[in-house]
């Protein structure tokens, strides 16, 4: 059976040659012939930026320039290609009216994406004024057609900005925060004279997002011990980068994501969020000791975010808050994924620009593995450029995963929920749904039809048939993603060779009749394959149908 585990992303070419030999395959078991055609499907993707001395991108660069090596041992490029991540997007037709999808590329997304983390989960409230600071400087210099995403994580992931959207609304935002001052900005009545994309910029762009965590001598979390707390830091940062890596997982291009925070595990360092006792440990009065803090280093949980950054194709670039210094396991992040960590005093503001000026212009290379060592350990890659005094960046490496194992009915419940609650769309499997609401014979209903891609969740078996395992689950979520229903839809699918070829062709539909429960603010439709635990999510609004539904 072929093994359809991904080690980053596909670009569309070359899924299409895949596309195309499988289909093939299934042709040939259809005309009676017993021979068996094995696909291997093991790629590894490898996005690379070069620059000279300079920085500046080198654009001329061909297949034959490039040397990959895994594990020591040269590979042969499969696939290669030169992108331009500064050319305009040809113009798309909008979605239909009432259409979601968690596809957002050719409905407004650049051909590269940079999301900037403000973390102040894993950043003390000094850091974070420094931070924002320097965030600000960097943002007057944003224009109006450039694309950022700008998501804040604290005790829970904040999109504030999504990076398919044009900066219009920043550079607005950071100018009236300039011309009026923060205290006048943010007045309710000054709040209500601009969007609510805008009011929430502002907010940000302020200090509002500001995060006091952590204070050892109060208890900001009741029935909280400290030890808890890092932990709940530990999990929350582990749950908003895997969610950002399942969001970005299938987008093309350039993948940056800018990781602002002090560092990320035990704050060994970290005297207090407490101004008062701050204060008088930098005039050396006595402070109270510090509890003693977890032994552990938090090991287990980079491992899993390079695993996730590098399955997804993303690179980080980690940058200090606070302008000094960076965790050791952040910069350690940033070799694994191909981007920069940055700390020092050079300003972060200059910083940012230089991660976006890496992402005007990269290769994207692929290659089939030819180690067969499947066991799960990290295999190093080194990406080599025949042209001196070049710098190289590109993933470090990648972790030899064998099959994977679907989980078990607890964690998938934990999961699915821990998708829903995300506030962005997981994109690792196509997903498109279109609305209505109606009012149906027992109160007011949400039709919801779902069109989906099945190709990735099938596997070939025998006499030619392909087989799949996946769900559709509907979850309508309350005030503060509160969940008030859950509808599951199970598929069990059995192909032939003609069916095989109709879904590649025409995709699958599903249709569902949900009751719109009271109170319903969000729903979120989540497509699930049971054998990789990959998903897909789609966040739908529900306020606008309640409102049409009141109203009759």
């Amino acid at each position: 059976m072929a093994n359809r585990r991904r080690y980053g992303q596909i670009t569309a070419p070359f899924a299409l040659a895949l596309v195309l030999v499988m289909s093939a395959s299934a042709g040939a078991q259809s005309g009676g012939q017993s021979a068996t055609l094995e696909i291997e499907t093991r790629v590894v993707n490898v996005n690379v930026v070069v620059t000279d001395a300079a920085g500046h991108p080198l654009t001329d660069l061909t297949e034959d320039d490039f040397t990959i090596l895994d594990g020591k041992q040269p590979q042969q490029i499969a696939f290669f290609s030169a992108i331009n991540n500064e050319e305009a997007l040809s113009s798309v037709p909008a979605l239909p009216p009432d259409t979601y999808t968690n596809r957002p590329v050719g409905y407004g997304a650049p051909q590269n994406v940079t999301v900037l983390l403000f973390d102040t989960t894993n950043s003390g409230w000094v850091s974070q004024a420094y931070g924002l600071w320097q965030i600000c400087r960097f943002l007057r210099r944003v224009k109006p057609q450039d694309h950022l995403g700008i998501y804040v994580l604290g005790h829970d992931l904040k999109v504030l900005h999504d990076f398919t959207q044009d900066a219009s609304d920043l550079v607005a935002a950071i100018h009236r925060r300039d011309q009026l001052r923060c205290r006048a900005a943010l007045k309710p009545a000054a709040l209500k004279q601009v969007s609510a994309s805008e009011a929430n910029l502002l907010c940000f762009l302020c200090g509002r997002y500001y995060q006091f965590h952590f204070p050892y001598y109060t208890d900001p979390i009741p029935h909280f011990s400290h030890e808890e707390e890092f932990v709940a830091a530990s999990e929350m940062t582990t749950a908003a980068l895997g969610a950002i890596a399942r969001q970005l997982s299938t987008v093309e291009g350039r993948k940056t994501l800018i990781w602002v925070a002090d560092e990320v595990g035990p704050m060994e360092d970290l005297l207090s969020d407490n101004m008062n006792e701050t204060v008088r440990w930098w005039r050396g009065q006595r402070v109270p000791s510090l509890p003693s803090l977890p032994s552990w280093e938090n090991g287990f949980d980079h491992e899993r975010l390079a695993r996730l950054m590098n399955d997804a194709g993303i690179s980080v670039y980690a940058m200090s808050a606070n302008g000094y210094w960076a965790y050791s396991p952040m910069a350690d992040l940033d070799r694994r994924t191909g981007g920069r960590a940055y700390y020092g005093d050079g300003g972060l503001d200059s910083y940012i620009q230089r991660a976006l000026d890496d992402s005007r212009f990269s290769y994207e290379l692929a290659y089939y593995p030819n180690h067969n060592k499947w066991k799960g350990e990290w295999r190093k890659i080194e990406v080599k450029v025949n042209r001196p005094k070049v710098r190289v960046l590109a993933r470090g490496g990648y972790y030899a995963l064998p099959d994977p194992v679907p989980m078990q009915p607890k964690s998938r419940v934990e999961f699915l929920s821990s998708v829903a609650a995300s506030p962005i769309n997981s994109a690792e499997l196509p997903l498109r749904v279109h609305t209505a609401a109606v009012a149906g014979t027992t109160g007011p209903e949400i039709d919801a039809s779902v069109h989906l891609d099945p190709l990735p969740m099938l596997t070939r078996g025998r006499r030619g048939h392909w087989r799949g395992n996946f769900e559709v689950v509907f979850m309508q979520l309350g005030d503060k993603n509160r969940f008030l229903d859950v509808t599951q839809k199970s598929v069990e699918a059995d192909l032939n060779a003609k069916e095989y070829m109709d879904i590649a062709q025409n995709g699958w539909d599903l249709e569902a009749k949900l009751k719109f429960m009271p109170g319903a603010e969000l729903l979120c439709v989540i497509l699930h394959d049971q054998s990789t635990d990959e998903v897909g999510s789609v966040r739908i609004p529900l306020a606008r149908y309640a409102a049409v539904l009141a109203a009759h």
